[in-house]
């Protein structure tokens, strides 16, 4: 029998990028924003350094940047 090799990127169903997709679903990229400087850099961008620091002013202390919430404002409902 001649068994192929399979990539285990390819059997975990891998994109392009190396990511790992859960029912095709691409994974977003999380970002990040500095507290001093209010630089956002993505997680892939800040793993490049020894440690988690902004690239422009060195601080280490960053926020998780939420995604924009669909939420509408909520409405006055009067009593009958």
């Amino acid at each position: 029998m001649s068994e192929e090799p399979v990539d285990e990127g390819e059997a975990q169903g891998t994109g392009e990028s190396g990511e790992v997709e859960l029912y095709g679903i691409k994974p977003r990229e999380v970002y990040y924003m500095c507290l001093r400087c209010g630089y956002k850099a993505s997680k892939s961008e800040l793993s490049q350094y020894y440690s988690m620091v902004c690239p422009k002013c060195g601080y280490r202390i960053f926020v998780k940047v939420r995604a924009p919430s669909t939420i509408v404002a909520p409405r006055r409902v009067y009593a009958i």
